[in-house]
């Protein structure tokens, strides 16, 4: 242990010769006292005093018996320093560390190494330890800190400016952000100047400084202050002294006063600098032997205190000589008292007097070795620990805690500490008069409980971003439900609190009741957007004049409405502004205004524009009176009626216009009001139902419809008038005066105001009679059409059938004739082929009459157009057999909705043709194309082409082209296609060049 030691090896040599047991000396240490020989391995570690019971707590069960099992003890943050540590002790022969060591299970503690290397030839052979536990005197100071920090934040968090001067010269030397941010200046442009240069009323000033000098503080005193950019405003300044970096100082807290001066806040604040370093110190070792009244005081004691090292210094009274008075009577009392029981551990705190009356406190611990048989102490051996740095920030931790305390008390404003997750640690008394809530129902509150989710967002994004510590401090304002259930909007500053990390810790926050500045800001802004309204966003030009019609005030839209600058016109009598054949009634007008102080009156003039034109304007004038009821303006609010003028003298022509045309019609022209009342009927009412134009103004027009179609037409008209609709046309049955029923036809339409309201329903009526008859004589043909198309198809159809089945048993007697004559086979082929066309020119007859009576009934389904073609095209293959069809597909491919067997039908007419006509010619083709809105088929030839004289009356009943020659067909093939084709909704389309070919185009809807 001579490399521990080796400052007192002389001391250890005397010691020797008077029989002090050092083993007994190092077993009573604080300190665990360990050696390592690193001549072998493995380097195994060898304590001289037990270091399980010199641990605080009793937790530490095992001691690390090797380096390997000492490395496991460290904790994983620290091992790699560590280790760094004991290399450069090796290197350097000596050295300290702190590090976190196990200590029992889960636990760690801060302990300190001081270490020292004993070598031979140059190699490290042993090294010589002392570890210390400091882990009570680290959380003590981390105590402090957080204390500290949380001080610091209680001013900062402050909504109010706050800065600290010296008394002395009365510089400014600390202010808070607020501060700079109200003056809108940098620290360097406020710091280092006199604070009472910013004081802009002298009387105020000399009063301030007056109180200063005489109380040596000033609360509440209201003062003019003027900020960097000219802005002045009132504050309440309270002052009070301060120690602040050991120099007499003064703090001032300055409250904004001009919403609400009246109102006075006490705001003490605290000295946000409180700054203690706690410090290990080295214990020190003393010892006393009753027997030989021998004594030894290590050199660290001697150095703590500042005193010269004696020899022997102790006597039976052990410590008490070094002892402050207050504490010695409880020291010797304590000492005869374990003599008395024979109790051999000795511990207490107690206060030792330095150098120049300088007072240390020492933790004692000491064991007492008593004698065998009389039970005497015969020798104490103990230690003396500084604590002194301990006792300090306990201290200070207790007068910073009181200080807080003092602040978030008395302050108006509600002073809240929370954790990061919302939880209320602490909150002040004046709680109650902001919210409601008293401390304790607070604390036991959520956010949630009182602030909507909408607010509770915005107060929740402002304080995240202080504890995400994006910003050093945030402010919010937010509504929240008093515990009385009624609405108070409040403002609160957050600062953060952080451990001597740098993690989170608390949050800090001042909130303030606003309500009566919220509500006055929202009073002044509605007034602010009123007039920003009125004067310059409304389309109305507002004006003031005085009495005798001078402008005095012109809102900036007569520029929009009337060209003119506001300039042009401010200064000016109104007189210079009318028409001259309106400026007489315009005088009378104001003058009435005057004499009986009208506030509400409406005229109409016309009023030149800055280019000389005349537009009509509408004037609400009235005046506005003074307490005494004095009249101090004219006001009046102008708008251009110039169109609405001109309108209305449309409107007066063609209503002139109306009724010329009413009078002098055929046709029955009225108005119905929104009820079916005629309001007017033009005279055409005698000729064509016999009644005067007053026997049927104010009735009821539908008591002449017949009852029949009454639901009908009135069904017609409720949809005109709903929907507004124009030139909808109904028939119906109306009564003459003659009691006789005719028939009309009626166009209704909608006439509406310039707003869309609805006005008159329009009916122009006239008599369709000889049409109706005309109509029912075309039914009774068709219907005549349908039934010898009907007795046609069978009269024709039987016969025929006949013929044919009469004319397939001769070709079968032909057939089976070895020798059959010639002739007879070449008639019978003849035959067939004119009963195939008499077929297909009835067949053709046919389905064209059932068109025409509209007897052919469509039968969609859901299918393949491809699929169609492509089964068409093989069935006209078997007459065509040498030619062949390319079929083309364009765009993606799809299901249509159709009637397959028309469909085909047309198909099958287009494709023969292409055929037929196309004779020794390049083969047709067919593209269908897939459009994104329908389907189009080309059929496409290379053949003759169509005459352009032919072409009008393509799609007419047996209409034949002039260049078909001996070509079969009926010419009623294309015809039906086109009907076919637009029962679909489609279209049927061609283009066609001479000796060319021809194209035709199916084109259906997105069926």
């Amino acid at each position: 242990m001579q490399n521990i030691f080796e400052d007192s090896t002389d001391e250890i040599q005397d010691t020797s010769e008077k029989s002090i047991n050092y083993e007994s000396v190092v077993k009573n240490l604080f300190e665990v006292v360990w050696s390592i020989n690193m001549s072998m391995e493995p380097y195994e570690i060898i304590y001289l005093n037990d270091p399980l019971t010199r641990t605080p707590g009793g937790v530490y069960k095992k001691a690390a018996a090797t380096i390997e099992e000492w490395q496991n003890t460290i904790h994983p943050e620290d091992q790699e320093r560590i280790l760094d540590e004991v290399v450069s002790v090796l290197n350097i022969g000596s050295g300290n560390y702190a590090y976190r060591a196990l200590r029992g299970e889960d636990n760690y503690r801060y302990v300190r190494d001081r270490v020292k290397v004993f070598y031979e030839n140059g190699k490290p052979v042993r090294l010589d330890g002392i570890t210390t536990d400091i882990d009570d005197i680290r959380r003590s100071r981390r105590d402090l800190e957080l204390s500290q920090q949380r001080l610091r934040s209680i001013v900062e968090a402050l909504p109010d400016p706050v800065f600290i001067s010296t008394q002395d010269t009365g510089k400014a030397i600390f202010a808070n952000e607020m501060l700079f941010e109200v003056y809108g200046m940098k620290p360097d442009e406020f710091l280092g100047k006199k604070a009472v240069q910013f004081y802009q009323n002298f009387e105020g000033r000399k009063s301030y400084l007056e109180t200063l000098a005489n109380n040596g503080s000033v609360q509440n005193h209201e003062l003019l202050l003027q900020n960097n950019k000219g802005a002045s405003y009132w504050v309440s300044a309270s002052t009070m002294p301060l120690e602040f970096q050991n120099e007499p100082c003064y703090i001032t807290i300055l409250q904004d006063i001009t919403v609400r001066k009246s109102l006075e806040r006490e705001l003490k604040q605290s000295n946000d600098r409180y700054q203690l370093a706690v410090e290990g110190t080295n214990d020190v070792i003393w010892e006393y032997d009753f027997k030989k009244s021998t004594s030894y005081l290590s050199p660290q004691f001697w150095e703590a205190m500042g005193l010269k090292p004696k020899k022997n210094p102790l006597d039976k009274n052990l410590l008490a000589k070094f002892i402050q008075e207050e504490d010695r009577v409880e020291f010797l009392q304590l000492i005869h008292h374990k003599f008395e029981t024979r109790n051999e551990e000795l511990e207490l705190e107690t206060r030792m007097v330095g150098k120049d009356g300088e007072i240390l406190w020492l933790f004692v611990k000491a064991k007492i070795l008593y004698s065998e048989g009389m039970g005497q102490p015969r020798r104490i051996v103990g230690s003396l620990s500084n604590i002194t740095s301990l006792k300090q920030a306990q201290s200070k931790l207790r007068e910073s805690e009181a200080k807080y305390k003092l602040i978030s008390e008395n302050s108006s404003d509600c002073i809240c500490l929370q954790t990061p997750d919302g939880a209320f640690i602490f909150v002040s008394p004046s709680s109650r008069d902001i919210i409601g809530y008293d401390a304790s129902e607070l604390e036991q509150l959520r956010l949630h409980e009182f602030i909507e989710k909408e607010e509770l967002i915005q107060v929740s994004q402002a304080m995240l971003s202080v504890i995400n510590q994006e910003t050093k401090m945030a402010s919010v304002t937010f509504k929240a439900k008093h515990k009385k259930g009624y609405d108070v909007w409040l403002e609160s500053r957050g600062g953060l609190i952080t451990d001597g990390e740098g993690d989170p810790l608390y949050l800090l926050t001042s909130t303030r009741d606003v309500t009566e500045r919220f509500i006055a800001a929202q009073k002044l802004k509605e007034s602010q957007e009123r007039y920003k309204l009125i004067t310059e966003n409304s389309h109305d030009i507002v004006t003031l004049m005085d009495v005798e019609g001078v402008y005095d005030f012109v809102s900036p839209s007569i520029k929009e409405m009337l060209g003119y600058e506001v300039d042009e016109v401010l200064g000016k009598k109104i007189s210079s502004f009318i028409h001259p054949q309106d400026l007489d009634e315009v005088v009378k007008e104001l003058d009435k205004t005057v004499d009986e102080k009208l506030k509400d009156h409406k005229m109409t003039f016309r009023y030149r524009n800055k280019e000389g034109d005349w537009r009509w304007m509408e004037a609400q004038e009235g005046v506005i009176l003074d307490d005494n009821d004095q009249i101090i303006y004219i006001r009046t609010n102008q708008r251009d009626i110039t169109d609405r003028i001109l309108t209305q003298q449309k409107l007066q022509e063609k209503e002139e216009q109306y009724k010329l045309v009413s009078e002098n019609s055929g046709d029955v022209i009225a108005l119905q009001d929104f009820e079916g009342r005629i309001s007017f009927i033009s005279p055409s009412s005698k000729f064509l139902l016999g009644y005067e134009q007053e026997a049927l103004l104010d009735t009821f027009y539908s008591d002449l419809i017949h009852p029949d179609e009454q639901p009908f037409v009135q069904s017609i008209i409720n949809q005109v008038t709903q929907n507004r609709s124009k030139n909808i046309k109904v028939t119906y049955r109306i009564q003459t005066q003659n009691e006789e029923w005719i028939w009309v036809e009626s166009s209704y339409s909608s006439i509406e105001s310039p707003n869309n309201d609805f006005l008159y329903l329009q009916s122009s009526t006239r008599d369709i009679s000889e049409r109706i008859k005309a109509l029912e004589k075309e039914r009774q043909l068709g219907k005549l059409k349908s039934s010898f198309i009907s007795m046609a198809s069978h009269e024709f159809r039987t016969p025929l059938t006949t013929i044919q089945s009469s004319n397939e048993l001769i070709n079968m007697y032909l057939d089976a004739d070895p020798t059959p004559n010639v002739k007879f086979k070449k008639h019978v082929g003849r035959i067939r082929t004119e009963l195939e066309r008499m077929n297909s020119l009835l067949k053709d007859v046919f389905t064209l009459g059932r068109l025409d009576v509209g007897k052919t009934i469509i039968k969609k389904d859901i299918t393949s157009l491809t699929g169609i073609i492509k089964q068409v095209v093989l069935e006209n293959s078997v007459q065509h057999k040498s030619r062949s069809i390319q079929i083309n597909i364009e765009g993606e491919e799809r299901q249509v909705e159709l009637d397959s067997q028309l469909i085909s039908h047309s198909l099958s007419n287009l494709i023969s043709n292409a055929l037929k006509y196309s004779e020794n010619k390049p083969d047709p083709e067919i593209i269908v194309t897939y459009k994104k809105v329908g389907v189009c088929v080309e059929i496409k030839d290379y053949g003759i082409g169509i005459p352009e004289k032919d072409q009008k009356g393509l799609f007419e009943s047996f209409s034949r082209a002039t260049n078909v020659g001996d070509i079969e067909g009926t010419g009623l093939g294309l015809i039906i296609v086109k009907q076919f084709v637009e029962i679909h909704g489609g279209t049927v389309t061609y283009k066609t060049l001479l000796g060319k070919g021809t194209s035709f185009y199916i084109n259906l809807p997105d069926v």
